[in-house]
């Protein structure tokens, strides 16, 4: 795809190198002399003295992670006994925290029977920045940080101009350790040009198979105008207004790799669209008179109780440069499978006495040159009323990453996302900018289900300066949308978009990637084109569904309480 020379310099190891070498020390059985835990700081801008309050209040002016708030993520405590398994679990949670570009947790030899950790972690340049443009104008910013005074703290603020409608502010974050523990608070408040949305969650994910137990509480309630994308003419949108919430948790049964989880969740949601589709037009809203979406959707609400189960036999380890550009990543090789089964509670002014089951299964296998993995979710719902399923939805990801050297990685993939008897309209775009095809943005075909197959292959070029590293990458897409039971679904047959990008990580460390990519549509489309996109994505997950297919699901996913990887 991308030939590219590639140099390498040979010299010899130096003397401290061979004595930290020397230094290390087997964790098994030895006591923990100390914890000696150093943050790095990834920052490369600076500001006069003066300033620094409010380029830190911003994100531009990094404050180190604290060695206090790091330290909560470890599991070895000084006078205990270490174990190999707590030192690496202890790196790879710190490497999942996404205020972090790497870590490394090290045993020392400090005396005849006991060892020294040395926790080293290099955090992420913590700017928060987007901005949106509108006829060349902009139209919206977006200003945070992601690591308020290094405490691990997100916090972010946005304003979007309304032009025809009011203008749009919002506020979220995340707070990654709370009440002196690894537990995660997130919080989202908006008032959108149309629509809103206010959110809060607290939980304790499952980090690690050493826990005992893991549990979500959380709420929401979201009122979105979703867009429909006919053929030709004016799109469609429909207000539907979503309250949700939810409180569970698990415990696991059995030690060591190999473990089941057992556990219950509540969850209640109400859904409200409204009754007729409008035309969001550029002086005002327009009611749409056409009818084309049909029949009203109904307005239902449901209160279920749930049993949660599951069975891991996972086991990680650590590659370069997967996901990555050359940042050090934790895979999970092995198998896990969630399940969620409900039952409707005909109380409190619920409508829904059904049946729902949701199933979340991984499996991976490979090496640090050969990899591959799949994950499928999938949920429905039993309606007694009818005595048929309905609330259909599914998506997945089978990949394989071959690498055939440190600098060079080649991954293919199929993807699939769909949904069948939606209680309120639901439509997947062939283009969508996150789970579609590159090159067909501006495409107009739709439908119920969409199946993506990628091929990229990406080079990396190395540090161009101290501050980031560098890479090239060109791919390939063809994918395809049904149009099942979904408004204005098209059966779009085979589309192919092909491209190259520009790929940065900062700082080189990184398990963030930045990516310009251009691509271009190979087949015939007459809304498609040339297309320049900037993303960023972290190598945390192996499979995120996209935005557009989430927000038709129920809520009560298993990964929403185990933290699946």
């Amino acid at each position: 795809m991308l030939p590219l020379l590639v140099l390498v310099l040979a010299s010899p190891v130096p003397a401290a190198a061979q004595e930290l070498t020397a230094a290390l020390a087997a964790c098994d059985g030895r006591t923990v002399t100390q914890i000696v835990i150093a943050p790095g700081d990834p920052s490369f801008l600076s500001f006069p003295r003066v300033l620094r309050p409010l380029a830190r209040g911003v994100g531009l002016h990094h404050t180190t992670s604290k060695a206090k708030m790091i330290g909560q993520f470890v599991l070895l405590e000084e006078g205990e006994a270490c174990t190999e398994r707590k030192r690496a679990e202890s790196e790879r949670i710190l490497r999942l925290q996404p205020f972090l570009a790497d870590a490394s947790v090290r045993a020392l030899q400090d005396s005849a029977d006991g060892v020294r950790i040395e926790v080293v972690t290099i955090d992420e340049i913590p700017t928060v920045f987007g901005m949106g443009v509108r006829d060349f104008r902009p139209s919206g910013v977006r200003f945070g940080n992601g690591n308020v005074d290094g405490r691990g703290l997100y916090l972010a603020g946005n304003v979007e101009r309304g032009f025809a409608y009011r203008t749009g502010v919002g506020l979220d974050g995340t707070a990654y350790q709370v009440f002196g523990g690894p537990y995660r608070l997130s919080f989202e408040a908006e008032r959108a040009p149309l629509g809103s949305t206010l959110a809060v969650a607290l939980d304790l994910p499952f980090f690690t198979d050493l826990q005992r137990t893991a549990w979500h509480v959380g709420f929401s309630d979201v009122n979105r105008y979703i867009t429909f994308v006919p053929p030709e003419g004016d799109r469609l949108s429909l207000e539907v207004e979503r309250r949700f919430w939810d409180v569970g948790g698990v415990r696991r049964l059995g030690l060591g790799r190999h473990s089941a989880f057992t556990g219950v969740l509540l969850t209640a949601e109400t859904v409200t669209p409204a009754s007729v589709a409008v035309i969001v037009s550029d002086s005002g809203l327009v009611a749409d008179t056409t009818g084309a979406l049909g029949l009203a959707a109904p307005a239902y609400r449901n209160l279920r109780m749930n049993a949660v189960l599951g069975v891991r036999a996972l086991s990680f380890m650590t590659v370069q440069g997967f996901d990555a550009l050359t940042a050090t990543q934790d895979v999970a090789t092995g198998v896990q499978l969630g399940t969620v089964v409900g039952r409707g509670i005909s109380r409190f002014g619920s409508h829904d006495d059904d049946v729902f089951v949701a199933a979340d299964l991984y499996a991976g296998r490979g090496s640090g040159s050969s990899f591959a993995a799949f994950r499928i979710e999938g949920e429905a719902r039993r309606d007694p009323g009818t005595d048929r399923w309905d609330s259909l939805v599914g998506s997945g990801r089978l990949a394989w990453y071959l690498k055939p050297a440190e600098a060079h990685v080649v991954v293919g993939s199929v993807e699939f996302t769909g949904a069948w008897r939606q209680r309120v309209p639901f439509q997947l775009m062939l283009g969508d900018r996150e789970g579609g095809v590159r090159g067909y943005t501006a495409s107009r075909s739709a439908g119920a289900t969409r199946t993506v197959v990628r091929l990229e292959e990406r080079w990396a070029i190395g540090r161009l300066t101290r501050h980031g590293s560098f890479g090239l990458a060109s791919f390939a897409d063809a994918g395809w949308v049904r149009a099942g039971d979904a408004p204005f679904g098209t059966d779009s047959g085979v589309k192919a978009g092909v491209g190259v990008g520009l790929l940065a990580a900062f700082p080189p460390e990184s398990q963030r990637l930045w990516r310009v990519d251009v691509a271009a549509p190979v087949s015939s489309d007459p809304h498609a084109g040339w297309e320049v996109r900037l993303t960023s994505s972290r190598a945390r997950h192996f499979w995120r569904e996209p935005d557009d297919l989430t927000r038709g699901r129920a809520g009560a996913s298993p990964s929403r309480i185990f933290g699946w990887p």
